[in-house]
């Protein structure tokens, strides 16, 4: 508990970001890896292998932007150190804890940055589900050597609707910003990794209950990997309760 009230006092954060949740899920997922890090731990090498194997198609001139760094939890950021222009990492929120941490990596910068563009405007508005959000994710276009999506995907609509969404206008809204987070991956114009989420199964005894995180046909094709997380083991979430995320790993663009 200590951990994530340190996390939701100093977090650094876009504007907005803290109104909408996302410090206090950040918060949230520190505490859930610290109780389940052993259950985590597949998850998270898997995410850095399948960067760590791909990084040699980015240009060495260009840097490697990453999308959704969070708490640096799945990225290899010794191998992202090492690429030879480095890494740019972004979020619409910075801990401290990141921050301390990449201090240790002189190639290595962060930006703060909301990848969907839309939390400003939402908070902002009166009738908020009546804004349309960009049909192409404002994220950079140019000048990196390989975009990086790490496992945000199917995060990104948590701060304007509930997962699974609870009504035709936040399934709207959702489809809308995984799309559009899709579109700019494929209009860097250079290789792109996308790693995500697209199904949550949801095990009680016997029965699962599979719901899609991430709309199939969004996605391009089949991945090159695919494998499990099991984000809440039974009893994280609540007594003989297991949520395991079907997670997959893409390259597209160029």
């Amino acid at each position: 508990m200590l951990e994530e009230l340190y996390i939701s006092l100093t977090a650094k954060t876009v504007p907005g970001a803290r109104e909408v949740g996302l410090v206090r899920e950040l918060a949230g997922i520190a505490g859930r890896h610290r109780r389940q890090k052993r259950a985590w731990a597949a998850h998270l090498q898997h995410t850095k292998e399948f960067i760590t194997a791909h990084l040699h198609e980015a240009e060495a001139a260009e840097p490697v932007l990453v999308l959704g760094a969070g708490l640096c939890l799945d990225l290899p950021l010794d191998a992202l150190d090492a690429h030879l222009a480095g890494a740019l990492l972004v979020d619409a929120v910075l801990p401290r804890r990141t921050a301390a941490l990449l201090k240790r990596y002189e190639n290595i910068d962060f930006e703060l940055a909301d990848a969907t563009g839309f939390i400003a405007e939402f908070t902002a508005a009166d009738d908020p589900y009546g804004l349309t959000p960009p049909q192409v994710a404002p994220v950079p276009l140019a000048g990196y050597g390989l975009a990086v999506s790490a496992n945000i995907l199917s995060q990104l609509a948590l701060p304007f609707a509930s997962s699974p969404p609870l009504n035709d206008a936040e399934n709207e809204l959702t489809i809308r910003l995984q799309k559009a987070h899709i579109r700019a991956l494929m209009a860097m114009g250079c290789p792109a990794l996308l790693i995500t989420d697209y199904e949550r199964v949801e095990q009680h005894g016997d029965n699962n209950h599979v719901i899609k995180s991430v709309d199939t046909s969004l996605l391009p094709g089949e991945p090159l990997e695919k494998w499990q997380w099991h984000i809440a083991p039974e009893g994280e979430v609540e007594r003989g309760r297991a949520v395991t995320l079907n997670v997959g790993a893409w390259l597209v663009g160029k």
